[in-house]
C-alpha cells in the first residue's frame, strides 16, 4: 500500500483545538536565554499535550517552561523546529515513536535526521494500544478474544473495516501488521486524526480500529467500546482482563512511546541536569497515579539508556515497513 509522505497525520493527537502555526511562534533569538520551550508536535488536548503540560508544570527547577503546540506532517514540523533550533538557544521536543521511528521510514525528505538532531533526555511513557470495537457490533458478532476475531473474519466474506488516525499513524500500521501476521485481509480506513477515526467506529462506519489506551479506556469504562486484545507481551495494569494479542498472534506488539529530547549540540551537564530533573518529577507519586489514570506504562529510560531505545525502534520499525509491504514516497 503507497503512502504519500505528505498526508502522514498526527499519531496520538485526539485534539479538535487548533495547534499554534510554527510560523506565530516566537524566534529564538526573541526568547530569554533563561526561558525554555517544549515543543509538542501535534494539536492540544491528545496524550502527549496533556503529559507534557503536566510535567512542566511541576517541573519547578526548570523554571517557566512553554508548551508550545507545533502540529502539522505527522508530527515532523514540530520536530524539524526543534531540531533547526541550535544549541546555543536548544529548544525541547516531546518526541514520540512516529517522529523518530516511523516518519523516516515513510518520508525520504524528512527535513531532520531523528537519530543525529536530537539529544534523547528521558523516556516519558510508554502506551500500548487496544484493538476495539463496538460493543453492540462485539455483542452481535459474538467477539470477545482474539480467536474469535480470527474466526469470524476467516468466515466473513468482505473485510472487516478498520479507521486510523491517517497514513502513516501507528494505527495504520497496526493493522497493516495485523495483516501480514494473519494473512486476513482488512480495509484501511484513514481519518484526519485519532479523534475522527474513533468517532467512526463509535458511529458504525468503521468495524475495527487499534487505539491508544488512553484515548480508547474512557469509552472502555463507559461500555460504549469493547476491547478485543493488547498490543503488549502481557495483560495491562489498566485492562487486566483483556488479554495480549501477541498469545494468539505471535509479533503483534506495537507501542506508543514518548519522551523527551532536546535540541543536539547541548553541552553533557547541561543534558545530565535536564534529563534527571525531569526523571525526578516523573517518580513522584502523585505524578505516576496521573500517568497510571491515562493507562500508560512507566519505564525509567534516560540518556544512553534512553538513545538506544530509539535506535532500537527506528530499525524495528524499518523493518516492520518492509515487510508488511508499506511502500515509502
Amino acid at each position: 500500500m503507497t503512502l504519500a509522505a505528505a498526508s502522514a497525520t498526527s499519531l496520538i493527537a485526539d485534539s479538535a483545538h487548533a495547534a499554534r502555526d510554527a510560523s506565530a511562534l516566537p524566534s529564538n533569538s526573541s526568547r530569554s536565554r533563561n526561558e525554555l520551550s517544549l515543543v509538542v508536535p501535534y494539536a492540544a488536548g491528545g496524550p502527549l499535550d496533556r503529559a507534557a503540560r503536566k510535567l512542566t508544570q511541576e517541573t519547578t527547577a526548570l523554571g517557566n517552561i512553554n508548551v508550545l503546540n507545533v502540529a502539522g506532517d505527522g508530527g515532523a514540523t514540530g520536530a524539524a523546529m526543534v531540531a533547526r533550533a541550535g544549541a546555543r538557544e536548544p529548544m525541547l521536543l516531546m518526541g514520540a515513536v512516529a517522529t523518530h521511528a516511523i516518519l523516516p521510514w515513510l518520508n525520504p525528505q524528512l527535513p531532520y535526521d531523528p537519530l543525529r538532531d536530537f539529544q534523547p533526555l528521558t523516556l516519558v511513557a510508554r502506551m500500548p494500544h487496544v484493538l476495539v470495537m463496538r460493543s453492540e457490533l462485539a455483542m452481535q458478532w459474538r467477539i470477545y478474544t482474539p480467536e474469535d476475531l480470527l474466526r469470524f473474519m476467516s468466515k466473513h466474506r468482505q473485510p472487516l473495516r478498520y479507521a486510523s488516525a491517517g497514513n502513516g499513524s501507528i494505527g495504520h500500521i497496526a493493522g497493516q501488521w495485523f495483516q501480514s501476521l494473519t494473512q486476513v485481509p482488512l480495509q484501511h480506513l484513514p481519518f484526519g486524526g485519532a479523534r475522527p477515526a474513533l468517532s467512526a467506529l463509535l458511529e458504525g462506519t468503521a468495524d475495527l480500529m487499534f487505539d491508544n489506551i488512553a484515548s480508547a479506556l474512557p469509552h472502555l469504562r463507559a461500555g460504549r467500546l469493547k476491547a478485543i486484545g493488547v498490543t503488549w507481551r502481557s495483560p495491562l495494569p489498566a485492562l487486566p482482563e483483556v488479554p495480549s494479542l501477541d498469545d494468539s498472534i505471535k509479533g503483534m506488539n506495537l507501542t506508543t512511546w514518548f519522551g523527551i529530547f532536546a535540541t543536539a549540540g547541548i553541552t553533557d551537564s547541561q543534558a545530565k541536569r535536564w534529563s534527571e530533573t525531569f526523571a525526578q518529577t516523573l517518580q513522584r507519586p502523585d505524578i505516576q497515579q496521573y500517568f497510571d489514570a491515562m493507562g500508560v506504562v512507566r519505564d525509567d529510560l534516560r540518556l544512553q539508556d534512553f538513545a538506544r531505545l530509539v535506535q532500537a525502534e527506528h530499525a524495528r520499525y524499518g523493518q516492520l515497513v518492509k515487510r508488511a509491504q508499506i511502500q515509502m514516497h
